[in-house]
Parts: C-alpha cells; sequence; structure tokens
C-alpha cells in the first residue's frame, strides 16, 4: 500500500497506566507520548485503503510492538462508525522503535526514520448514506488510546471515495488493520 496517502493533523491522546509494547517496560510507548496522523483513504478496488501514522512527542525513545486491541473510524461529530473489526494476521516484525523529534510527513511524503505506521482496508458500505471520517481512534497493545484527525488542509484531489462499494448488503461493513511497522 502506498504510503503517500492524503496527510493528517496532529493528534491527542489519552493518559495510560503502563507502558505499551517492549520488554523493557520502561521503554514501553505511553500514549500521551504519542502523536497521530491518519492520511485518509484511497480506493483500492471494491475497498478503500488508508494509513495512520506514530510519532514519539517524549523525550526519550519509545517501543510499539504487535497490533493495536482495536481502531474505530470517527465521523465529524466524533461519532465511532459501526464496522466489524478485524485485526490481520500479518508476519511479526518485532518491536518498533519511535524516537524522539522526528516530524509527521507532510502531505505526499513517506513517514521518517523513527516514526511507525499501520495499515487499514475499509470494505463493503451498504448504509444509504455513508458518514465523513475525520479521524481514527486506537487502543494501542498495551492499552490506552490515541486519535488520529485527517489534517483539514489535505488538498480535495486526493480525498478517496468517502465509503467503500457495497459488496454484499447481507453481511457486516469491515475494518482490517495490521501490525505496527517501522518507517523506512
Amino acid at each position: 500500500m502506498p504510503l503517500v496517502l492524503a496527510c493528517a493533523a496532529c493528534a491527542g491522546a489519552t493518559v495510560q497506566t503502563s507502558p505499551v509494547g517492549h520488554a523493557d517496560s520502561s521503554a514501553g510507548c505511553r500514549p500521551a507520548g504519542l502523536r497521530a496522523q491518519f492520511r485518509g483513504f484511497q480506493g483500492a478496488g471494491d475497498s478503500l485503503s488508508g494509513a495512520l501514522v506514530v510519532i514519539d512527542t517524549a523525550a526519550r525513545p519509545c517501543w510499539l510492538d504487535g497490533s493495536p486491541r482495536s481502531v474505530d473510524l470517527l465521523d465529524d461529530g466524533g461519532d465511532t462508525v459501526s464496522v466489524r473489526q478485524r485485526p490481520v494476521d500479518s508476519p511479526a516484525v518485532g518491536p518498533v522503535q519511535l524516537l524522539p523529534g522526528v516530524a509527521l510527513p507532510e502531505f505526499g511524503a513517506p513517514p521518517g526514520h523513527g516514526s511507525a505506521w499501520l495499515s487499514l482496508n475499509w470494505t463493503n458500505w451498504c448504509a444509504a448514506a455513508g458518514p465523513a471520517i475525520s479521524a481514527t481512534l486506537v487502543v494501542l497493545p498495551g492499552g490506552g488510546s490515541i486519535t488520529g484527525p485527517i489534517d483539514p488542509a489535505q488538498p480535495s484531489w486526493a480525498v478517496g471515495p468517502a465509503v467503500p462499494r457495497c459488496r454484499d448488503a447481507r453481511e457486516p461493513s469491515s475494518l482490517t488493520f495490521g501490525r505496527f511497522q517501522p518507517a523506512a
């Protein structure tokens, strides 16, 4: 999946009591020290594909390991969009080290070394009206959550379809997501 998807703005975070990911608990990422951006969706056949980029805003490096516990799509009102969530059993890459001082990428640029990213794939929207997705809410592997909003300055030509095509009205809409991956 190309990482030159639409860019997003800064993210909020919730506080958690335990660090995320790495065996050395002193090096696990804490949500309050993370920032995320949802790069938006692009059409990919009948589905929509997107990516979320995560950076470390704390003073020290930290680690993320594995798949999120959940990923929700949020509409313009901040409400959760009803989709079935399915983590993809992608190959483990091990813990991803996040380095402080790495900037969120600008529109069209790949994530910087020392950041992490996560792939998303949304399929089968069959409701009459579609939501306007404005952010993602990610529950991290060790608990706590971060929100990754879409950049309001995203150019209109970079915005993909609003919702994926309806493939089967008898099936729910689904969002699949992978593991945290290191940026190249």
